[in-house]
């Protein structure tokens, strides 16, 4: 559509946005193309305008014309003044420099002034310095000839005049004069000294070959100098310190060490004093601490007799501590005796030092302090010999190794109320020391018949609770123990055996135990009426090493000497006040056992069952030494160390530490059992070749490694530790066996039989329960004999928890179903197995038939005898 914007509308448009920077109001012009026809017009009007602007401007000059006119004028009028400003600022800028000129002459004759000033004064003090000059070469002159007629005082003190005034004079060190007069004052210093120390060595001779010291009072030549004056000029000069400290070494280290110095010959110098001359010359044997003590009086008189007290307060204060200090090193500390037999000895050296140390003060020398303060401590002197010694034989005692073996009775005499045949009956006694087990499956032993097995199931049964050996159930312990399983753990825990758990089952009570404390009422001798007491005497021995008795007999000694240092007799000696501290050897004696018998028990076979024995034993000899000594304190002494021998805490970290020794040695075999069995791989394809010749090589390392411990430990450990140990080891063989045949799914016939083999050879290891003999009694009521000795029966049962089940599995292996049904419904099989476990023992040996099913189903739905 064409537009309807006229040419002029866009040229009004164009014009109006450059005068005035607008734009259109109207929409239509502002949204319209500007089309190149309008250009023209655009282009004529700003012309138009254009013109008009010029016109514009000329009129607006022609009517200002006047004014510029005037501004012109004025600016000529102030170029003019311009101009002169110019001219007037030259003119000062000539006077500026003219002032200069003038102030740098004043200047010049400033500084010719001040130099002919400085001349002057230059002059004057050139003179007075050469005159101080002077005076000093003239006094040097006179130190010469002071030193050359041997006035050393006056020489020395000239000497020093001549140094303070060279140090006054105001002249460079670097000038000639100076450096002239430096060189004679250090040349005659030089030369004063020399001449002091020449008679210092004259009056005081140090022979070290000799090992000897000649003090002389008088010089022989014509000198008059005394020591005393030399003393003094040596002091002026500051030289006194450098020829006291080498005398006061040389007088330590040639006469002082020597004497005070035990050689490894066990002789000393022998102390020789002539008039003048000390020296110490051959050897001597005496030992004595009087013959001591007289010589270092010998020598202490020589030196306060032979030197003035200007020498002698000095040297005191510079010999007197290392003196001190080597004598308690090497003397009163070896005078320290080991023991209280030689205390009386020791009471007179203390005398002597005490008397010393007074001399010292009388003549206010210093060491005095020294030797009361080494007085005071002599209880922790004696106290720390004393450990040491005690520590350094224990060191040399476990570094000789396990030493003699030594058997060891352990008796038990208890009162009981029973029926004549607990007595008569097999291995009655023999978990009399039940305490000796190394975890929770071989906690201590709830006492069962001890001849119960299954070709014995009909015998009668006894309880034996009521012998008081399990002490460590003090709440009992029969149906308890089977209403609260978790009491055996608890015992277990206690005894510090907790990682010695061998799974969920070795922590359950047997269930044949358990089944036989509940039969004990009505098949026992429980509900018998009760007889006559009786006292019964249990023995068993074992095995010791000789350590535990010498600790023993020095831990003894020690606490001996503690006693013997609270009686009155001993009451004044200087080490009484050691007694309750001498009571905490025993611990340092027993820490340090603990942390070096793992070292000396290893070179033994069964050293860790040593260990066992020997820190239980020690431990229960030191519960007895503790014992009496409590009472001796508390009945015959009014004793300060009554209760300062505490033993609990190591009593009982002895015992853990047996403990511990015993229980890793048993983690230790399990392991190897359990890695031999494993050798098996579960016993699958037990009848194939080479799988047959693993599971043979298995069971007989296995057997061979028990036969082998328990001939290892039979002469280690006593007879029912030794059949609690085997049990556990015998526990896990069983266990692992159990577990083994119960998870393979199929058992061909052939299997059955080589696994009944196996279970047969590990029954074989029951001829090593045998019980001990019956142990001797003596009644104090009338009992019934026993004519008919019966054969012994062998224990495993009672000692190895689930050695039952394992048999129940080896006639099971060997069984027809039928026997099977029976010993489940009518016999005590249920006693040892579960519902399930048995039906998949059966579903593994016998095939899948009606009668299999039916067997099953029986087992299933009607539980076994429990």
């Amino acid at each position: 559509m064409p537009s309807r914007i006229t040419p002029q509308q866009y040229s009004q448009a164009v014009l109006e946005h450059v005068q005035t920077g607008a734009y259109p109001e109207s929409e239509e012009v502002v949204s319209a193309d500007f089309p190149p026809s309008a250009l023209p017009e655009v282009s004529k009007l700003l012309e138009q305008a254009r013109e008009d602007v010029k016109v514009s401007i000329r009129k607006a000059s022609k009517d200002s014309a006047p004014d510029i006119d005037g501004w012109i004028s004025q600016a000529k009028q102030l170029r003019v003044d311009i101009q002169k400003s110019q001219e007037i600022a030259r003119e000062i800028v000539e006077q500026a420099r003219q002032g200069e000129l003038l102030e740098e002459q004043v200047n010049d004759a400033t500084s010719k002034v001040g130099l002919l000033n400085g001349e002057v004064a230059f002059n004057k003090s050139l003179g007075a310095t050469l005159e101080r000059v002077q005076a000093i070469q003239r006094t040097l002159d006179l130190v010469q000839r002071a030193l050359l007629a041997g006035r050393l005082i006056e020489a020395v003190d000239l000497l020093r005049q001549v140094e303070e005034e060279l140090d006054s004079i105001a002249v460079p060190r670097s000038t000639r004069v100076a450096g002239v007069l430096n060189s004679k004052v250090a040349d005659l210093r030089k030369d004063v000294i020399e001449k002091l120390i020449d008679c210092w060595k004259a009056y005081i001779c140090v022979d070290s070959a000799r090992s000897s010291i000649k003090i002389t009072r008088n010089l022989n030549d014509s000198s008059t100098t005394d020591i005393q004056t030399l003393v003094s000029a040596m002091t002026k000069l500051q030289l006194f310190d450098n020829v006291l400290l080498p005398f006061s070494k040389d007088l330590e280290m040639l006469v002082v060490a020597p004497r005070l110095q035990v050689g490894a010959d066990g002789k000393v110098g022998s102390l020789g004093i002539d008039v003048d001359e000390i020296s110490v010359s051959g050897q001597s044997s005496n030992l004595s601490a009087e013959a001591l003590f007289s010589d270092l009086d010998s020598i202490i008189a020589f030196l306060r007799t032979r030197l003035p007290s200007s020498v002698v307060v000095p040297l005191a204060q510079d010999l007197m501590p290392r003196l001190i200090s080597r004598l308690i090193s090497t003397w009163l500390a070896s005078a320290v005796p080991e023991d209280l037999d030689g205390m009386e000895d020791f009471q007179d050296t203390m005398s002597l030092v005490q008397k010393f140390g007074n001399s010292l003060d009388s003549y206010k020398w210093p060491g005095k302090c020294d030797l009361v303060e080494w007085t005071r401590s002599i209880p922790n002197v004696w106290l720390r010999k004393h450990q040491e010694i005690s520590l350094n034989q224990i060191r040399k005692l476990l570094s000789k190794g396990v030493g003699t073996i030594n058997t060891v009775e352990r008796v038990e005499t208890q009162v009981l109320s029973r029926h004549d045949e607990v007595f008569a009956s097999n291995g009655g006694g023999d978990d009399w020391n039940a305490g000796w087990s190394d975890d929770e499956s071989a906690s201590p032993i709830k006492t069962h018949p001890t001849g119960m097995s299954q070709a014995a199931e009909g015998e009668d049964e006894e309880d034996v609770s009521a012998w008081g050996l399990h002490d460590e159930n003090d709440n009992g312990t029969g149906q308890d123990d089977q209403d609260n399983p978790a009491t055996a753990d608890d015992n277990a825990d206690a005894w510090g055996w907790g990682d010695e758990n061998e799974g969920e089952e070795s922590k359950k009570a047997s269930p044949f135990s358990q089944s036989n404390r509940k039969k004990t009422q009505s098949n026992g001798l429980a509900g018998a009426p009760e007889q006559a007491e009786r006292e019964v005497t249990l023995r068993e021995t074992y095995y010791t090493t000789s350590l535990p008795k010498e600790i023993l007999e020095m831990i003894t000694q020690i606490v001996s000497d503690a006693e013997k240092l609270e009686t009155s007799d001993l009451a004044d000696w200087p080490i009484a006040s050691a007694a309750p501290n001498l009571l905490s050897l025993p611990g340092l004696v027993l820490a340090m056992y603990r942390a070096s018998a793992s070292t000396s028990y290893a070179s033994h076979p069964s050293g860790s069952m040593f260990l066992y024995n020997d820190s239980l034993w020690l431990a229960e000899r030191l519960q007895q030494l503790r014992s009496h000594h409590m009472t001796r304190s508390g009945k015959h002494i009014q004793s300060r160390t009554a209760h300062n021998l505490n033993l609990e805490a190591h009593v009982s970290a002895l015992q853990s530490y047996g403990k511990r020794a015993y229980a890793k040695e048993m983690e230790s075999q399990r392991t190897i059992i359990t890695d031999l069995l494993d050798g098996a791989q579960g016993f699958a394809h037990c009848t194939e070749h080479p799988f047959n010749q693993e599971c043979d090589i298995a069971i007989a390392s296995t057997v061979d490694r028990l036969r082998g411990l328990h001939k290892q430990w039979k002469d280690v450990l006593s007879h029912s530790a030794l059949l609690q140990s085997l049990g556990s080891l015998l526990s896990t063989v069983t266990n692992k066996v159990v577990v083994d045949i119960e998870d393979m799914s199929d058992i061909s016939e052939p299997e059955s039989q080589q696994l009944a083999a196996y279970c047969n050879r590990i029954a074989a290891l029951e001829v090593l329960f045998l019980p001990t003999p019956q142990p001797s009694t003596e009644p104090t009521a009338a009992a019934p004999s026993h004519s008919n000795e019966q054969e012994p029966v062998p224990l495993t049962a009672l000692y190895a928890p689930h050695w039952l089940k394992f048999q129940y599995l080896a006639n099971i292996l060997e069984s027809p179903l039928v026997d099977i049904k029976y010993l489940w419904t009518e016999g005590e099989l249920g006693l040892e197995f579960d519902t399930e476990e048995l039906v998949d023992l059966v579903v593994a040996l016998f095939a899948d038939t009606p009668h299999r099913r039916g067997a099953v189903a029986e087992i299933r739905g009607r539980k076994g005898v429990r």
